[in-house]
């Protein structure tokens, strides 16, 4: 019996050392991975017409051509310190750089009443203006360019105050020449931003996308509560607050660019440690700060390194496999614009690993796209919520809110839940219930609300507000 017991030890040790040399002999670059970190085609062949390079450059010198100074900052990180880092510190890189937070660099922005603080006597707006002309200039230069993220596979982001900065002086500015000037840069702007939302193939560059896309939708919101506002700009607007597409929604790049990323760092075995300089991201910090994500956000999105022994990866092409599903699935799901994505534990269940493995890598680590998900699906509810405040002035013979809220058609429900937006008669709000899916009456520290003025038939209300 004991010498049994021993042959059987033997020959499950032996089985295991069977695994863990296939493990090692796994071709390096052959995985059901492999197609999923191709990068797209490039189809803007000259750079110096290409907007994402421009943005790069956006701050330089007056003397230096910003797609040129973009251009070169993308070529170094690419030879210098492999995607990593954008080098901003070279002389002149930064001449029109703005050192404050955004909320302190032009609070006026976020006004109540966002045209008549522009438009105020007293407003700071030329004050902010007159300093960053050039920079409103290229900002306004490159909403007419077309738009390719060059980013693909790389971890350097792109440096975003000056350019979110010129986006609310450039709107303010033109609000504050007019109202017709105001809605023509409103337009030409959401437009260039839902282009880039549609081309990112990074997260960086999808998180400045819809955070331009929602504070757009914020500021209109603001404007269409005033009592007495013109129909024209009524008009205009409920053309612009238009709700994301699916291919806005998508997160099939920004995917396959972790996986990119993650796929060149096990090859070259280049990963820089935490606390290295080269891993500090400022321009990523900024960003974090800025659009209120949650400081872990891009670290949960990373795809995770295969363990290793010897120097050699002991991922198994059944790992490989469950997480091609699971990519695929989730890819698939953030087009629909409807939930969560699904969980890897849904597509996947449990996956067969050798003991070895198991040992050096316990579970499977699942990346938390959900985060970005969600805001993605804040940003459709600001824009289906603005809508809706336009739609509601209107004059209706239906006077419960609820049932015009209902009657609109499901492109205007709450993202969140797939149901009509809800109503607060209380606080006259309508609202979204957030990310948490918890009716919390309009809440804004949790739900997603704007107030809203109900339009009457003229046999409830003879007001001239009330026909608007």
């Amino acid at each position: 019996m004991k010498h049994i017991l021993i042959a059987l030890a033997a020959l499950w040790i032996l089985v295991q050392i069977t695994s863990l040399i296939g493990l090692l002999n796994n071709p390096a670059g052959v995985t059901p991975l492999t197609h999923l970190t191709e990068p797209p085609a490039v189809r803007l062949t000259d750079p110096y017409r290409n907007a994402y390079f421009f943005l790069l450059g956006l701050a330089s010198s007056a003397a230096l051509d910003p797609g040129k100074v973009g251009y070169e900052i993308w070529v170094e990180a690419r030879e210098t310190s492999d995607g990593r880092r954008f080098d901003y510190d070279r002389p002149e890189r930064l001449d029109l750089q703005v050192s404050l937070p955004l909320g302190q660099a032009f609070p006026i922005w976020d006004a109540e009443d966002p045209i008549n603080a522009f438009r105020d006597k007293g407003s700071p707006v030329k004050t902010w203006t007159s300093p960053h002309g050039l920079l409103l200039e290229r900002y306004d230069h490159c909403l007419e360019m077309s738009f390719e993220d060059r980013g693909f596979g790389q971890r350097a982001t792109p440096r975003f105050a000056e350019t979110m900065l010129a986006h609310r002086l450039y709107i303010a500015d033109g609000f504050s020449r007019s109202t017709a000037a105001g809605l023509d840069r409103l337009t030409k702007e959401l437009a260039f931003w839902r282009m880039v939302l549609r081309e990112a193939t990074t997260p960086d560059m999808t998180v400045a996308a819809q955070f331009v896309v929602q504070d757009d939708a914020k500021l209109i919101s603001r404007i269409v509560s005033r009592p007495v506002i013109d129909k024209a700009l009524l008009a205009t607007a409920l053309q612009l607050m238009v709700p994301l597409t699916s291919s806005e929604y998508s997160l099939r790049w920004p995917i396959r660019h972790q996986l990119a990323v993650a796929g060149r760092e096990v090859q070259s075995r280049s990963a820089p440690p935490k606390d290295s300089p080269i891993s500090s991201n400022p321009q990523r910090d900024w960003l974090i700060a800025t659009t209120h994500l949650p400081d872990n956000a891009f670290t949960k999105i990373e795809h995770p390194r295969p363990p290793s022994f010897l120097g050699r990866s002991l991922g198994s092409r059944e790992m490989d496999e469950m997480y091609a599903g699971y990519y695929e699935a989730i890819t698939k799901a953030s087009g629909t614009g409807e939930g969560s994505l699904p969980t890897l534990r849904q597509i996947s269940g449990n996956v067969h690993r050798g003991f070895l493995e198991g040992l050096v890598n316990p579970a499977p680590v699942e990346p938390d796209w959900n985060i970005f998900r969600h805001q993605l699906m804040e940003t459709d509810a600001r824009l289906r919520l603005a809508s809706l405040q336009i739609q509601l002035r209107r004059p209706s013979g239906t006077t419960a809110v609820p049932t015009r809220l209902a009657e609109v058609g499901s492109q205007y429900f709450d993202p969140f839940t797939g149901l009509p937006m809800l109503w607060s008669q209380t606080q006259q709000k309508i609202y979204s219930v957030g990310k948490d899916r918890l009716d919390d009456g309009a809440d804004a520290s949790f739900d997603i609300a704007a107030p809203a003025l109900i339009g009457l038939s003229s046999k409830n209300s003879t007001g001239k507000d009330a026909q608007l």
